[in-house]
Formats: structure tokens, sequence, C-alpha cells
């Protein structure tokens, strides 16, 4: 780890201190070696005075359970029918499992406790079909855990719920976790499984929308089931008011922590909010694009510019946050008299490479041309040429094409930058 990425770190602990992160992990999980990565993630958290509601699965135990016992499950993940020689196979594997979870976190210096805080009834006959001891979640007792966290005891939830009778019923983890971090409005709910959700959606961009995950799985019907199940459930938390979801993977090195406390993170995030903005600056954020853009300026990548030149042209400045922080920039200064605009100080942070936030920026900038209703769009540029040629700009020699005043400095400077242009009809 590097200074910069300690800095990254830091701008998030003031902001999730006193928040409820509610963290589900999968049976499979449990039963790997990066739990014990995991374990040290959770102990962080609290030591930050982050409160941490853990869920679990229990499918990949009680399937081999069931298969010691040899004994047919009707189902392993509480979402069917559940009949009585499985629900008997899963209470043992689930108190066994909740058992062995609340040891290990008492490894790491955690306090933890099961809590019976589902209130469930049965299913019921869900297309002809009886689910018999497959439960339905009525509500989650919150206030028996809101008491635990309160007491800095970590509540660790299995996949039981109990109906008015008292009879014992299963229910889908997913589910448990979804209506956990609702009932109490936790800022994160996070679902740590074996496989890694990037490679399973390779072809996706890393931050969804509850309508976009909705549009997914209509069009991949043949998507994992588990990993449907977490999507279908990250899109009802956020709807529900939970303003972060996030899918990682646990053989990922640091994943529960490199997920929380970076910008890009390292798994999927389903959002409810503005994760990413796009926005015109303001006077507040000179301090902020100055940090940006001052060490590409030492590599002479940008244009030198001290913070008062920048305090003078703020109004000229685009900046992109990716959740609330500033991780790009982008500049078109207006040429009145000849009715140019210039796109200049293009940049994106390191770390922020191959997301696609250089070509936002420079459509940002042909809009903001198009809005001031310039005759032309033109750049100087000595190091991101091959760049700004893939993005539409077009290399030329003739100087005159630049406002005096510009052609004047490219002349003085000996920089010898080249000069390009974006055809007005591909605005």
């Amino acid at each position: 780890m590097n200074f910069s990425d300690l800095r990254s770190i830091l701008q998030y602990v003031p902001q999730f201190r006193g928040c409820t992160f509610v963290v589900a992990l999968d049976g499979a999980v449990i039963d790997s070696p990066d739990f014990s990565n995991i374990l040290l993630d959770l102990a962080v958290l609290r030591s930050l005075n982050i409160k941490v509601v853990l869920v679990h699965g229990a499918a990949a135990q009680i399937a081999a359970l069931g298969k010691r016992r040899e004994i047919p499950l009707s189902n392993v993940d509480g979402t069917g029918v559940t009949d009585e020689a499985t629900l008997e196979v899963s209470m043992d594997a689930i108190s066994r499992l909740s058992n062995g979870v609340m040891q290990s976190l008492t490894t790491v210096k955690l306090q933890a406790a099961t809590a019976n805080a589902i209130h469930a009834h049965p299913a019921g006959i869900i297309k002809g079909i009886d689910s018999q001891f497959t439960g339905t979640i009525e509500r989650i007792d919150f206030k028996v855990l809101q008491s635990f966290i309160d007491q800095d005891i970590l509540p660790v939830v299995p996949p039981l719920g109990f109906d008015a009778d008292g009879q014992t019923l299963r229910v889908n983890s997913d589910v448990v976790a979804t209506e956990v971090a609702t009932s109490l409005k936790a800022t994160k709910l996070i679902f740590i499984s074996h496989d890694d959700p990037r490679e399973i959606s390779r072809e996706r961009e890393h931050q969804w929308s509850a309508e976009e995950i909705g549009q997914y799985l209509k069009d991949n019907p043949e998507t994992d089931s588990g990993f449907a199940s977490k999507l279908s459930q990250a899109a009802d938390a956020t709807r529900n008011g939970i303003p972060r979801v996030h899918l990682i993977g646990s053989q990922v090195a640091d994943a529960l922590l490199a997920e929380i406390f970076s910008n890009e993170g390292v798994g999927l995030m389903v959002n409810s909010d503005d994760y990413q903005q796009l926005r015109r600056a303001t006077k507040n954020d000179v301090d902020e694009l100055y940090l940006l853009i001052h060490r590409a300026m030492e590599e002479e990548k940008l244009k030198a510019r001290s913070r008062t030149e920048i305090m003078s042209l703020i109004r000229d400045f685009t900046v992109l946050e990716i959740d609330g922080n500033i991780v790009g920039s982008v500049a078109v200064h207006v040429y009145e008299a000849e009715n140019k605009a210039e796109l200049a100080c293009l940049y994106v942070k390191k770390g922020h490479n191959d997301q696609g936030y250089g070509r936002v920026l420079v459509e940002a900038a042909c809009d903001r041309a198009k809005e001031l209703d310039a005759d032309c769009l033109f750049a100087l540029s000595t190091q991101a040429v091959n760049y700004l040629e893939k993005v539409g700009f077009e290399r030329i020699d003739d100087l005159s094409i630049l406002p005096e005043v510009r052609r004047t400095e490219w002349e003085a400077n000996r920089r010898n930058a080249a000069v390009l242009v974006r055809p007005k009809d591909s605005w």
C-alpha cells in the first residue's frame, strides 16, 4: 500500500463511521481458506466504529451433510420445497455452521451472538406445489439486532425463521440479508460469494441500477441461480432504501476492504443514487482539482496552472465525480473574438483508467462547445495525441486554426504540442 492508497481509504472513514453494514456470506465461503481474511476485514470494520451484522448461507454445508447421511434433499438453498427430512438436515447443518462462525469471530476478538430475529410463515402452495417447511419472511425483529449492536456484539443471523407456533422454517439467506438490511436502514449490503461476479458478467459495467438488473436477468435467463438471486435481492434492496449493494468474490485479495474503501472497488455495485456524476466545477473544487492534476503538470502532460489560475478559470471546468470524489476533469476555454473553443486539462486520475471516463469527459466538452455555439473545438497536446484521435479528434498542421493568442503561446513555449480538431458535425 502506498500513501495515495491510504489517503483514498481515509476519505471514507468519517463517511462510514457509525454506519451499519450487513455482510452476507455464502456457506461455501465460510468453508474456504478465504474466510480467515474476511474475518480480519470484519475486525477492521469494527475497529473503525462501523457496525456489522453477519448473515450466512448454508447450502454447501446442507448438501454435504445430506450426502454423508445419504438423505435425498428436496432443496438446499431455501427457495424450493423443503420436506421434513431436508429441514432436519438443514437445522443441524445451520446450527453447526453458526456456532463455527461465532467461534471464528472470537479468534479476531469480536464478540458475537446468534440472533433468532426472523419471523416467518410457511410459503404455502406455489404453482400448485406445497413448499412444506420453506418459509416466507413476515418481519425482522430489528430491535433484537439493534440491542446486540448497541452492546458491541456482532449479530450472526442464520437462514432459519420461526412462525407464530414456534415451527422452524427454512428461508433463503439472500432474502434474509436484504430484509435485515432494510429493517436496520443499513448503509450497505454486501454479498460475498466464492465466485467473482465480475467474471460472471464481464461484458458489463461494474455499476448497475435496479432497472439494469431487471433487463439483464430478462435477457439472460440462463444466469446462474445463485448470482441471479443476489442480483434480484440487490435490486430490491436499493428500491427499499439501501443506498449501495455490493457483490464481491471472496477469492479477490482483500476483497471486502478493497470494495468498500476505493472508488472503483473489486466487485459489482448496485446503487440507488448518483454514484457517478458529471457536473460543472465550483470554487469549492479548486484545491481538489489542483491536487488531481498537479502530478500531470509536473510531468508536462498538462499545461502548468497555479491554484490562482484554476480559480480564475473555474467556470470553464467540468468534473467527473465517483462516489463524491473528483476523479477526472476537462476544461473548455472560449475565445469569443474568433468564436472558437479549446478542450484543455483533460485528465483522469490514476487507478481510474480504462473505465471510459476520458470519453465521457470529451463528450461533455463537445456538449459545452455546442452549447456555446462555437465554430471550432480544438486541442493542443504533447502526450495524449493518440487518445484524442481515438475519441474523434483529427491532427492538423495548419496553425491558422488557432486563436491568435494561442498561436502566439504555441510558438513561444517550445512544447511542440500537436494541434487537433474535432469536426463540428461529430459534436
